[in-house]
């Protein structure tokens, strides 16, 4: 079988890295910023979509959200 991609299996599919300054999107459309802290492996257990942490330093707080929720931040 032969796989074009060049990422090893189970590769994070979005290509951010700790500490990267992101916007996070929520459900009435209005962006947020935040800072990428990490993959949540777990996601796949409970039938979810890949996920990740992102950090919201202005508000003190941190979530979960879908990894198509982010997009890149210049910094």
């Amino acid at each position: 079988m032969s796989d074009e991609s060049d990422q090893p299996e189970g590769a994070p599919i979005h290509g951010f890295k700790e500490g990267d300054p992101v916007w996070v999107e929520d459900g009435e459309g209005r962006r947020h910023p935040g800072v990428f802290v990490g993959d949540n492996e777990a996601s796949a257990w409970f039938g979810g979509g890949p996920s990740a942490y992102v950090a919201h330093p202005d508000a003190h707080q941190a979530e979960v959200v879908s990894v198509f929720r982010i997009t890149p931040r210049d910094a």
